[in-house]
């Protein structure tokens, strides 16, 4: 089972960034001082979230190779949903839909960049 989800040394490189950066994000979160290098700046704040969600999806996607990108796709969104819920108290500011839906997007450019690198 295990080698079916991780057969190579490239996945297990790619998983460890997926998790890295996935603590990451939960860190930026919670963290208020995390979105102050684009404060003010709506271009860069859509960047980073997006970037940063295809980045995620990308290793998480090349990190688990046997795991269908479709399901992948779904849980990096939902993880973007869950990291803006958990910006409300971290942040101190409502839920913000426009950004866990750049974030999805995110999510699906990643995936299917990974597709094209599989």
């Amino acid at each position: 089972m295990i080698e079916r989800l991780l057969p190579n040394r490239r996945s297990r490189i790619f998983l460890f960034f997926a998790l890295a950066m996935t603590l990451l994000q939960l860190w930026a979160a919670w963290d208020p001082s995390a979105g102050e290098f684009a404060a003010g700046r709506l271009h860069l704040h859509v960047i980073a979230h997006f970037g940063s969600f295809a980045l995620l999806a990308l290793a998480w996607a090349c990190g688990l190779p046997g795991v269908p990108i479709v399901a992948i796709a779904l849980a990096v969104a939902a993880f973007g949903f869950a990291q803006e819920a958990v910006e409300v108290p971290g942040h101190a500011h409502p839920f913000e839909w426009h950004e866990a839906l750049i974030d999805a997007a995110g999510a699906l450019f990643g995936v299917l960049a990974a597709r094209l690198l599989r």
